[in-house]
């Protein structure tokens, strides 16, 4: 199993379900990481897939930058809301290698209190219409598609 602390997975009052903490969690406490139950796939392994488990891929998963991989997983994570910039309370906001990927807490949650990650870091990748993923998001995940198109990173103040 990929989660490194204990949580629950019911309905968010975000959107659909949720990921919340079932103890208090300390800022910096590594919550998942990868592991060989995820599903690294490039553009072969996704074309292989039905289209009912194309769309889930799409919907939970993301691509890994530097290695171009696309994960995804049945772990809960694909349950992980967003939420902008400081509202986020999960991230990492580097890319470690594909096996090392992981989370942590921004900040101390509480008991009870639900996961958001800022997918900014990470959701432009592969969008592009040239990039590889592009024709999948096109054939079975056009909702979740426009949904990170609109999360495009803007520029930092420093």
């Amino acid at each position: 199993m990929s989660w490194l602390v204990d949580v629950e997975f019911r309905s968010s009052k975000v959107d659909g379900m949720g990921v919340f903490a079932r103890r208090a969690i300390r800022s910096g406490t590594r919550l998942w990481q990868f592991d060989e139950s995820m599903h690294v796939c490039d553009s072969n392994a996704l074309a292989g897939l039905d289209d009912r488990d194309l769309a889930y891929a799409l919907h939970g998963g993301y691509l890994h930058g530097p290695s171009d991989k696309f994960l995804w997983y049945r772990d809960g994570m694909q349950f992980m809301n967003h939420a902008d910039g400081e509202m986020a309370n999960v991230g990492l906001g580097f890319w470690p290698e594909l096996r090392q990927d992981h989370c942590v807490a921004l900040r101390d949650i509480a008991a009870g209190e639900e996961l958001f990650e800022d997918y900014s870091f990470w959701a432009d990748a592969g969008l592009d219409p040239r990039h590889w993923l592009h024709p999948f998001y096109m054939r079975q995940g056009r909702r979740h598609y426009h949904f990170l198109r609109g999360l495009e990173r803007q520029p930092v103040a420093a």
